[in-house]
């Protein structure tokens, strides 16, 4: 959908189909994610499914407010898997916004065109990007995951 690439205030279709979408990607996405280990008491699925609900409005408001290209501007977006923004893949976000993920790309395809789709699912990387890198800001276990890709350039330097 163009609109979502390239206007202000996408086609309010748009909005009500997710807004009807909405308790589906929560159950889809609440089974995806006790299905993952919780690798912290913060990761804790009954924990973060308050969290979804606030997700998929921020979701809505992004859309609804910004182009695509303007927020890919304002924070870049690296669409590389979620768990890359992690140095110690111990983020309880991690898993909550790649199930999230999963959820939502589920619905949306049964829904939307494939361009509409991927956009949307551009928005919501790009919000999940910025909330996994905020918490790993404050991580207190920086740098143990000798295997990341930034960990191994660090600890191997060049001659």
């Amino acid at each position: 959908m163009a609109l979502i690439w390239q206007s202000v205030g996408v086609d309010q279709s748009v909005i009500a189909k997710i807004e009807l979408l909405r308790p589906a990607i929560k159950r889809d996405w609440g089974a995806l994610l006790r299905a993952e280990p919780t690798l912290s008491p913060l990761g804790h699925p009954d924990t973060l499914t308050f969290l979804m609900d606030e997700t998929i409005n921020q979701v809505i408001k992004s859309v609804h407010s910004h182009t695509l290209k303007s927020m890919i501007q304002r924070s870049p977006v690296l669409l590389a898997p979620l768990q890359r923004h992690c140095h110690c893949l111990q983020n309880p976000l991690l898993n909550y916004y790649a199930t999230g993920e999963l959820a939502l790309r589920g619905a949306l395809q049964k829904q939307f065109d494939a361009p509409t789709c991927e956009a949307l699912l551009t928005v919501y990387h790009v919000k999940a990007q910025q909330e996994i890198e905020t918490l790993c800001a404050v991580c207190q276990v920086h740098d143990t995951n000798p295997a990341h890709p930034k960990r191994a350039t660090a600890t191997h330097p060049t001659s």
